[in-house]
């Protein structure tokens, strides 16, 4: 026997308990009498009455861009305009970065600011005029860059819009700064290496396993600039990953996934705790920068149109075909309605296409924020699971009756609704929010923002009960990678993936979670993660 637990909470009622570990698998799950397994090389590990958890996942994020933003400056704290500038010259003098290096920064947030406009182009100029500037918004969905990172990039007045983005101009026609969807990766981004990508997937794969996370599902092929996805995946073989990792699999096109399959991958191909699922495919952008895709033009702002497509329907309709044809699953970011009837469009044709796959893939969406109740039903009808980011709502129950409207407002995060009638997992997208699992189950049990508001929560019918919370951040998310018969559960045969909370969240009030924190993290039946009081 490799490990006992004992003295655990596996949930109300259900205390004084113990789970004993061999081979990074349960074999036992019972009381006090499985203390008698231990022999002379057994760890046992008292949990003073803890919750024990299986292991909380993450259905979505991006582990080399988490690890990446940890090296940038970080403008998450400005409120201002003039506060953006400010961190960017500290963190220039800081580093020693001489006049001429490119400046990243990421996290800026216009919403906080007192007008909510984005910086002009000569305030970009202002904040660092020796450096050239690519500023990343928090979503990743809008960058800016001064003028001295524009003629980096050989970006000017005749450099065309890519398809799926757009560089904003004034009236005559120059670029302002402001770069939207997929002009963002027209702009400098250093020079990044595999050595980089590798340092930045492990550093985030660490900072998971302190949080708790003993699986994220992670979105990195086609993220790391300068790299291909050939190159990134290649990078992750070569990590000794602490905790596992579900690939969700971006291509830049169709033949580029045909191309995949026939290098002989596959869902479900492992490589230690590297593990390949589903396609993942972005179809527009994120409701904080109106670029996501709806039926109806912004409330808040007739200028922003209806947001964008970041990809034509041909293409997704293209990616989603192939993946059903080789019995992959598809997971579509659709944030807007717009995009969702384009998602569940496409899923659909792949499904008539293809009628007699025996194994039907597990189709799914990210995000599923902005939603009408004719779009709920149909996936309700079509059985499509759901990505679904509860700490989202920190931010979003700010802006989204403003950006769409109370009425549609209404039918919109519908988590409790969708995790009664789908597969429903829960994911943070870090690095646009933090990885902590316990904040995530919070905005999902209380449907409040981090200070309480509103008192409540925003359009309460649609709390999840901390059973329904947990059930997104465990077995949700071992179903989403196919992998509910492996985790997700704290039962005999199942991999010894475990959380143990620092509190008895199942006692205290809803609230309480968001000073929840992991006191341990197993991964396999070894110990990846342990908090020390301080």
């Amino acid at each position: 026997m490799d490990l006992i637990l004992h003295n655990a909470k596996l949930g109300p009622g259900a205390e004084n308990a113990a789970v004993a570990v061999e081979d990074g698998i349960i074999i036992g799950v019972g009381g006090p009498e499985l203390l008698s397994l231990a022999k002379e090389k057994t760890t046992v590990i008292d949990l003073e009455g803890r919750p024990l958890l299986p292991g909380l996942c993450d259905s979505h994020l991006h582990l080399a861009e988490t690890g990446r933003q940890m090296e940038v400056a970080d403008l998450s704290p400005a409120r201002s305009i003039e506060e953006m500038g400010a961190i960017l010259r500290d963190f220039i003098r800081e580093h020693g970065l001489p006049p001429g290096q490119l400046v990243l920064g990421w996290g800026w947030n216009q919403d906080h600011f007192p007008d909510r406009r984005f910086p002009t182009l000569a305030q970009l100029d202002a904040m660092a005029p020796e450096n050239p500037l690519v500023l990343t918004r928090v979503c990743q969905h809008i960058a800016l860059a001064n003028s001295a990172a524009m003629a980096l990039g050989g970006i000017g007045r005749d450099t065309p819009d890519p398809a799926g983005g757009e560089i904003v101009r004034d009236g005559s026609g120059k670029p302002t700064g402001i770069f939207l969807e997929n002009a963002v990766n027209l702009l400098p981004q250093g020079t990044i290496t595999a050595k980089d990508a590798q340092r930045w997937i492990l550093r985030a794969a660490e900072k998971a396993a302190s949080l708790g996370l003993t699986m994220v599902h992670s979105d990195d092929l086609c993220t790391v600039p300068g790299l291909s996805w050939k190159e990134v995946l290649d990078a992750y073989l070569q990590i000794d990953l602490p905790i596992r990792v579900v690939e969700q699999c971006l291509f830049p096109t169709a033949e580029d996934l045909e191309e995949f399959f026939r290098m002989g991958l596959y869902p479900g191909w492992r490589e230690g705790n590297f593990i390949i699922g589903p396609v993942k495919i972005v179809s527009d952008g994120s409701l904080g920068a109106r670029t996501a895709l709806l039926s109806q033009p912004y409330r808040d702002d007739l200028s922003a149109g209806v947001g964008m497509a970041s990809i034509s329907r041909e293409e997704m309709e293209a990616q989603v075909l192939a993946a059903h044809r080789h019995g992959m699953g598809a997971v579509i970011h659709a944030i807007g309605d717009g995009a969702l009837d384009l998602a569940l469009d496409a899923i659909q044709k792949a499904r008539e296409a293809f009628p007699d796959i025996r194994e039907r893939p597990l189709h799914g969406i990210v995000h599923c924020q902005i939603t009408r109740p004719d779009q709920l039903e149909r996936i309700r009808e079509m059985k499509i699971q759901v990505l679904a980011q509860p700490v989202f709502l920190e931010y979003d129950l700010h802006i989204a009756d403003l950006r769409v409207g109370e009425e549609l407002g209404r039918s919109c995060y519908a988590w409790n609704t969708l995790s009664q009638w789908t597969v429903f997992s829960a994911g943070s997208d870090s690095p646009i929010e933090s990885m902590d699992p316990f904040g995530n189950l919070y905005c999902g049990v209380t449907r409040m923002d981090y200070n309480g508001f509103p008192k409540g929560g925003w359009h309460p019918n649609e709390r999840l009960t901390l059973d329904r919370a947990l059930n997104a951040a465990t077995l949700g998310g071992a179903r989403a990678g196919g992998l509910e018969d492996y985790c997700g559960r704290v039962a005999p045969g199942y991999w010894a993936d475990l959380t143990v909370a620092d509190r008895d969240l199942f006692a205290l009030p809803p609230e309480s979670l968001l000073e929840t924190k992991a006191a341990m993290t197993i991964v396999g039946g070894k110990i990846v993660g342990r908090r020390t009081e301080s």
